[in-house]
């Protein structure tokens, strides 16, 4: 005889899962106080929404499935490019082409505007945000398969208990770096060219606001926002404008396709005398992986391609490849290489 300890657990599970509405609830808050109270009353059970570009796919294919969807396109003060003392504050919902066609950004921040052209389509970029970028979900397969094929994996990432099929599995545009429980690689251009610009992003929530540098935003298995947490804004600061900077992609189809590696670096130059430096790798960790060993070996150094191919070793020096992505270490090398010897004097 069933016991009502099971038959609560399975009141849970069927409220949980059966119900869902086949449509979630859509809500256009116009003010940000209602968007946070929004986010307050359903947490885990509501997604934000901008250009949708990343969950619209996901939720179609039942991979997520939110009860609520708070849409803040309506919010305003959130799409702005704007210079301040220390720097320069971009809002979360200003578009990708906005960011690579900014003058401002184009003149200080070159990384970022290159960073910002290799993402997508120029389709994609008329529609996603930067706050999307920063927030997207893994492209990893096994994540990613929809329910609907019949055939659906309770992976590391959705469940805490669950494991990365990957390690074993198809596992080719995975991770080289960052041991973790998890696998994917970090998907977002904009997060490695911002953390190498050492940028903080500002969130809110109905407790209040705080600042998060770039490279503490990731996780193994998604980023630190509260379920009732938005971004706001990201702030480069103006120091980073004295750096040469550069951003090098490698993807199998040039137009569209996501990093297999990239390389956001920048460096600060007297003569040709390093004298500060971060480069941060793309498409080879869980986060954006800061290459702090191929920093460390530049710093008092000229930069001659010596020293640019011992910085280059330096990335990967740590690198533990899967059985199908070793191919990524030679790749890392060569973009590192390149992209300091393009910021010579």
């Amino acid at each position: 005889m069933t016991d009502t300890k099971e038959i609560a657990e399975a009141q849970l599970w069927l409220n949980r899962y059966w119900g869902k509405p086949a449509q979630p609830l859509h809500y256009s808050p116009k003010t940000m106080e209602e968007a946070l109270s929004l986010l307050d009353n359903y947490r885990e059970e509501a997604k934000i929404i901008a250009g949708g570009i990343d969950l619209l796919g996901l939720m179609k294919n039942k991979v997520l499935s939110p009860r609520v969807l708070i849409n803040i396109k309506a919010l305003e003060g959130l799409s702005d490019i704007k210079k301040d003392a220390n720097g320069v504050e971009i809002g979360a919902l200003t578009g990708i082409h906005e960011i690579e066609t900014s003058d401002l950004i184009r003149n200080r921040y070159p990384l970022l505007a290159e960073a910002a052209q290799s993402v997508g389509s120029p389709q994609i970029r008329n529609m996603a945000t930067l706050g999307g970028n920063l927030c997207q979900e893994v492209r990893c397969w096994y994540y990613r398969r929809s329910p609907v094929t019949g055939i659906s994996y309770d992976c590391r990432r959705k469940r805490e208990d669950g494991i990365c099929y990957a390690v074993n599995g198809e596992n080719e545009n995975h991770a080289i770096l960052g041991e973790s429980e998890c696998f994917a690689v970090s998907p977002s251009d904009m997060s490695a060219g911002l953390q190498a610009l050492d940028a903080r992003i500002k969130t809110i929530s109905p407790g209040g606001e705080r600042t998060i540098p770039v490279g503490e935003f990731h996780t193994h298995t998604g980023n630190v926002l509260q379920p009732d947490e938005m971004i706001v804004s990201i702030h480069v600061p103006g120091d980073s404008s004295r750096m040469k900077q550069s951003y090098l992609k490698f993807r199998v189809r040039k137009t569209i396709d996501f990093a297999i590696v990239s390389v956001a670096a920048a460096v600060m130059l007297e003569g040709n005398i390093v004298r500060d430096a971060r480069i941060v790798v793309g498409g080879v960790s869980p986060m954006p992986y800061e290459a702090s060993k191929a920093e460390k070996g530049l710093k008092g150094e000229a930069l001659t391609e010596r020293v640019a191919e011992t910085a280059a070793a330096a990335a990967v020096c740590d690198a533990i490849p899967l059985r199908k992505n070793g191919y990524k270490v030679p790749i890392v090398k060569a973009l590192v290489k390149r992209a300091l010897l393009s910021l010579k004097v």
